[in-house]
């Protein structure tokens, strides 16, 4: 879920926080404050996406840590926090939209690696993700 204030804010719209699912642009000619300039973001397409990160080594992510994507850019950790359940640390950052598979999260000045993932991490008590 997405936490009001770090994965989303007034600056960050729906289809950047992984959200378009929440917004009824059908039918065509139904109008919400908003419609416009959401209508202009997925013409255009998003410059960021929402995603998820599972951390390869023992630290945990935080936001507002530095994520580093090579031949992309960098984007930052919007929230993370360490998983009982997957036994590892797992966090939501907002990167540029060509980012794939792996990066590195800068944690405490040290470049970490992590691995690009779908959210969410666990069902039901069960991890949907890979843990290798």
């Amino acid at each position: 879920m997405n936490l009001y204030g770090n994965d989303m804010n007034e600056q960050t719209n729906p289809l950047e926080s992984g959200l378009a699912w929440t917004v009824a642009f059908d039918p065509t000619d139904r109008n919400f404050v908003g419609r416009a300039a959401l209508e202009a973001i997925r013409a255009r397409g998003a410059e960021h996406k929402l995603v998820g990160l599972v951390l390869d080594e023992r630290a945990v992510l935080r936001s507002h840590q530095r994520v580093l994507i090579p031949s992309v850019g960098e984007g930052e950790v919007t929230s993370g926090t360490f998983s009982p359940t997957l036994e590892r640390s797992i966090g939501l950052a907002r990167v540029p939209v060509g980012t794939y598979a792996s990066v590195q999260v800068e944690v405490r000045g040290r470049p970490l690696p992590a691995r690009v993932v779908r959210v969410p991490f666990v069902r039901h008590g069960k991890a949907l993700i890979s843990l290798v």
